[in-house]
């Protein structure tokens, strides 16, 4: 684990701390017992200021991290979310590597640190019981109060651990020891919620104002690792910019493949947020591109925007200068899109075929179907009317059904309550919300313009079918547009493949999703992840 000393050698701007050498204080010599080789670091400095509040601290905090029963995975978890939350580096860098030792993994840790995205997390990566600690952790943290639901759901939890656990003692006693390991975590989320405050208020380390860190994989010897860096990056260039770019790169060792992503239209980069951490579970390592596109998210419009600037093709020329400017060696592994981040990852394959191995491309068309020129129109004169006058939630209300269907399990149902342990791999309005927030807070002249490039684009008029794309798998939730958008997808395989066997290349694929509307890497995420990992595997 990386050496965190850096953060413990700076100072904070509120008390200096005090760290009395050893034999002169009793307490500070019972803290740098429990510390061990550490000794006392700059949160016990500042106790130091006031003795016996260092003293039952050092008591209270030694029996809540060792004396307890609560499984270490678990313990660990909810202190680095109470931490994330509070915005408590201190807290997250001195139990990350805790939190690892107990056995949580990068991908868990990602779904840990991320709190944005809608909880509990799909199924697959976090366990039962700690998806249900993660959301008694969350909730305590955020709100104080706790929905019964979720505090039945961890009671739940934690009675098949102590029955799978402790099998041969007496019924009551287990019935006992659950109702013990839930005051337990209870004490645990408000004891660290105590720490967090403590640390951020006075300054500890001087650390109140650095953010929190994307969880690492790294030892003094290796060079592996996960950075999570964002990137604003001017396009064409810096001295004659048009527009920005908002990116986030993971990189997790830099001879690993690269996989790039492409949003759909009102959504940006944090879309991907519920697949990637199958990614980083991947026995494969992989680095990955997100990048919002065009007036979404934190991505601008080109300054002097006219509406025809901004096409698919545009969107996928962006998308290289991307890869071009950060240096990242080409060909990636493959560039991967939806909706109108598919039809920028068709285009990116045509355009830049030795860019890339691979095209995934999810629930879009190769070009505008017939009449949906004016279908687009109106609907950018609808937005407009809206953000006019309230705003595009209105704009949101209307498109979250259409790509969650009744059959999907994010559909949005106002009237239903979310049931915990959730009955299906999402939790019903959490997700329909998650992506409502994207759409309501996307610019209108960010939907109009890329409302426009869906509206008049042609691949096939372009080329496509006679690219020279190594390997392509085209990806269609079987709910979208009532099936149209899956028969449309697996005829342009059919078309593509007559040209493409020809041309001596592979075949594409199609692979349709049960279940799943227009964003199957949200409603289906598991599903989708088994999916695009295999055929990863295969390039």
């Amino acid at each position: 684990m990386a050496s965190h000393n850096s953060a413990e050698h700076k100072l904070s701007w509120v008390v200096p701390g005090r760290y009395p050498p050893p034999g002169i204080s009793d307490i500070a010599d019972a803290i740098r017992r429990r510390r061990g080789e550490r000794g006392l670091t700059p949160l016990d400095g500042t106790l130091l200021h006031v003795p016996p509040v260092a003293e039952g601290w050092n008591a209270l905090l030694g029996a809540v991290r060792t004396k307890g029963q609560l499984p270490g995975d678990v313990r660990e978890l909810m202190i680095l979310r109470v931490a994330v939350l509070n915005h408590a580096k201190f807290e997250w860098v001195h139990h990350e590597h805790v939190g690892r030792e107990a056995g949580l993994t990068t991908a868990q840790l990602f779904i840990v640190r991320n709190t944005t995205a809608p909880l509990p997390p799909p199924p697959g990566i976090l366990s039962p019981l700690q998806a249900a600690a993660l959301v008694f952790a969350d909730q305590n943290t955020r709100s104080i109060n706790v929905l019964r639901d979720v505090v039945g759901w961890l009671k739940s939890e934690l009675t098949s651990w102590v029955a799978n656990k402790f099998q041969d003692i007496p019924e009551e006693e287990k019935k006992a020891l659950v109702e013990d390991l839930l005051v337990e975590a209870g004490a645990v989320v408000a004891t660290y919620n105590m720490v967090s405050r403590f640390l951020v208020s006075l300054d500890v380390a001087g650390a109140s104002m650095d953010p929190v860190p994307w969880p690492l994989d790294r030892q003094e010897s290796s060079s592996f690792f996960i950075a999570y860096i964002q990137h604003f990056i001017p396009i064409p260039n810096e001295s004659n910019p048009s527009h920005k770019i908002h990116a986030v790169t993971l990189t997790s060792d830099p001879s690993a493949p690269w996989l790039v992503f492409a949003n759909s239209l009102l959504t940006d980069l944090s879309m991907w947020d519920l697949l990637i951490p199958y990614l980083l579970s991947s026995s494969t390592p992989f680095n990955i591109l997100l990048h919002s596109q065009r007036g979404h998210g934190k991505s601008t419009l080109p300054i002097n925007s006219q509406n025809e600037l901004t096409t698919i093709n545009a969107l996928a020329q962006d998308l290289h200068y991307l890869l071009v400017h950060l240096g990242i060696s080409l060909p990636v592994r493959a560039v991967i899109g939806v909706s109108q981040g598919g039809a920028v990852a068709l285009s990116f394959g045509n355009q830049f075929p030795g860019a890339t191995q691979s095209v995934v491309a999810c629930d879009t068309g190769p070009k505008t179907p017939p009449g949906n020129k004016e279908a687009w129109e109106e609907r950018i004169e609808l937005a407009e009317a809206y953000a006019r006058s309230i705003g595009m939630d209105k704009l949101a209300e209307v498109t979250v059904p259409r790509w969650f269907s009744s059959s999907s399990p994010c559909h949005p149902d106002p009237d239903a309550l979310v049931p915990y342990p959730p009955e299906s791999s999402s939790a019903l309005p959490h997700f329909a919300l998650w992506i409502h927030s994207m759409i309501s807070t996307t610019p209108v002249q960010g939907f109009a313009a890329g409302a426009r490039a869906l509206s008049d684009y042609d691949l096939i008029a372009d080329g496509l079918l006679a690219s020279d794309i190594k390997r392509v798998l085209l990806i269609a939730g079987e709910l979208d547009g009532a099936g149209k958008v899956g028969a449309g997808l697996q005829k342009l395989r059919d078309d593509w493949n007559e040209v493409r066997v020809k041309n001596g290349r592979g075949r594409a694929e199609f692979v349709g999703l049960p279940s799943s509307g227009h964003l199957p890497m949200v409603d289906r995420t598991e599903e989708f992840a088994k999916v695009l990992l295999e055929w990863l595997s295969s390039v």
